[in-house]
């Protein structure tokens, strides 16, 4: 009997060994899966984390080199003009880089914040291209808008990478380019603006001196042939008086207009131009009339010689000649004016 119970002992611990060995090798079997498989998942990550790291070393890498655009709160225009289309290229190519990678899970939300942070980097500088090559164009406002835009949605995706040990955002070259961009923009804009002032001013000033000059060439009158109409009794003295204290009346009210004109600097040779003409044709008035009033007294008192009579207007005639000659030099200026 106590040999039968040693074999039963004997069995069932053979068996007991067994069954363990079983399990270890099971065990060991799974445990070898286990680490084999979390190895690999370690490795796609490691691999897919050292891609994303070297996307954004070159991205941080292309958005430094903007700092040989700026000169203090002011901008290389040419260069930059000439230069941006690379730093677009180079962007534009670790953008396709990025897109056909496959992240993994861990890094998907990274991936896609990187994404988009970079297209807005992208638009950023296409924008302010674009701004360059037309800084006061029609559309300006509406572009200096949407480079402001593209600007902060980049950082907002940008800041929100989580990867351990690497940072991505716009370095404050980038920030000052963006802000000297916007500042040349609103310079020239408002440059532009004083210009097409400027411009509004002299076309009225051309308008209102064409007028004057057309109504005071109206009455640019010389009056000579009118004496020899009151001579031959084709007309009166008096009728004639009257013809000229008319002409005095709009004279008088060319004068007053002139005087409201608003004359921006470049039109100030013109006005120069303009001014004595009036004046001159005055003082020929005032001349012709007292010649006028003295050839009717003395004609009512006596018979005068024409030649005595015709010396009465020598003061005159040489007025309404000067005058003549400032007219003419006027048309020269003002049609250089008009060109």
């Amino acid at each position: 009997m106590s040999e039968d119970k040693n074999i039963v002992n004997t069995k069932s611990e053979k068996t007991t060994f067994k069954i363990i060995l079983f399990l270890s090798i099971i065990i060991a079997s799974i445990g070898i899966f286990l680490a084999s498989y979390y190895s690999s998942i370690y490795k796609v990550y490691d691999s897919y984390e050292t891609t994303l790291v070297t996307d954004i070393n070159g991205i941080n890498e292309v958005n430094k080199n903007i700092a040989q655009f700026n000169s203090l709160q002011t901008i290389d225009i040419k260069y930059a003009k000439d230069q941006l289309p690379n730093i677009i290229k180079n962007l534009s190519t670790l953008r396709y880089d990025l897109s056909n990678s496959q992240p993994t899970s861990k890094y998907r939300v990274d991936h896609e914040n990187l994404k988009s942070g970079l297209d807005n980097n992208i638009l950023i500088y296409r924008q302010a291209l674009a701004i360059l090559n037309n800084p006061s164009g029609p559309d300006v406002a509406e572009l200096s808008a949407n480079l402001k835009t593209y600007r902060n949605d980049c950082m907002n995706f940008y800041s929100l990478l989580n990867i351990k040990n690497i940072r991505i955002d716009l370095p404050p070259t980038t920030l000052s380019f963006i802000d000297n961009v916007l500042n040349y923009s609103y310079k020239s804009l408002m440059m532009k603006k004083e210009d097409d002032i400027k411009s509004q001013q002299n076309k009225e000033f051309i308008s209102k001196i064409d007028d004057l000059s057309k109504n005071f060439l109206d009455i640019k009158i010389n009056y000579s042939s009118y004496v020899l109409k009151v001579r031959k009794k084709s007309m009166s003295y008096d009728e004639l008086l009257l013809l000229v204290d008319n002409n005095f009346a709009k004279l008088s009210m060319l004068q007053t207009d002139f005087k409201n004109l608003s004359i921006p600097a470049s039109t100030l040779p013109t006005y120069q131009a303009f001014r004595p003409l009036l004046y001159m044709y005055e003082n020929y008035l005032r001349d012709f009339k007292l010649a006028l009033i003295s050839e009717k007294i003395q004609t009512l008192s006596a018979v005068v010689s024409p030649s005595v009579l015709d010396a009465l207007y020598d003061s005159s005639n040489v007025k309404f000649g000067e005058l003549q000659n400032s007219y003419n030099g006027f048309v020269k200026v003002f049609t250089q004016l008009k060109k």
